[in-house]
């Protein structure tokens, strides 16, 4: 998944697509839909969802139609086919959120058990996106030299062994140059 964001604006295409072949929606159902989909580990922010739904309705993929005060989203034709074409990518697409999904509801489970407060919940998806985001630049440095390919595993390695000396218990003066390290 991109480090910046949890799906970039095709993935989002492709996955409101796939979302709108199953039933016409409006634009906060169909965040409703994601969040569900991912078992809370995503919904779309406004400004993520209207312009890719705009950029459907322009290449004739989805069509509104008023209900009310809402605009409510329909497949078109033209969308159905060029889903069809892109099916696979949508499937990683949403087989992807769903993963994310399930590494967040079990991390949060696990959490719960050492913290029974809101705490746990906020921990867990900052933890599942602090790990996309690691792999995420593991996997764009790929191509890099032998030398920082190198320096990349000692610095995964020194990482590796930090982290589990948190395990040890702190005084409280390290705990403190702890979160003022660099």
């Amino acid at each position: 998944m991109p480090s910046a964001r949890k799906l970039n604006a095709q993935e989002l295409s492709l996955l409101l697509l796939r979302l709108l072949d199953t039933a016409p929606a409006h634009g906060s159902a169909l965040s409703d839909r994601v969040e569900k989909l991912s078992q809370g580990f995503y919904r779309p922010s406004p400004g993520s969802l209207y312009p890719a739904l705009y950029a459907l309705t322009e290449h004739d993929r989805i069509a509104q139609t008023r209900a009310g005060r809402r605009k409510v989203y329909a497949l078109t034709d033209a969308g159905r086919a060029w889903l069809g074409s892109h099916e696979g990518e949508a499937e990683r697409v949403d087989q992807r959120l769903r993963r994310a999904g399930r590494k967040l509801s079990a991390m949060r489970r696990a959490y719960e058990l050492n913290m029974p407060d809101e705490e746990s919940s906020t921990l867990a998806q900052s933890m599942l996106e602090a790990r996309m985001d690691l792999k995420a630049a593991l996997h764009e440095c790929l191509d890099l030299p032998p030398a920082a390919q190198r320096r990349i595993i000692q610095s995964l390695t020194q990482a590796a062994a930090f982290i589990r000396a948190l395990d040890t218990p702190m005084a409280p003066d390290d705990e403190q140059d702890f979160r003022h390290r660099p």
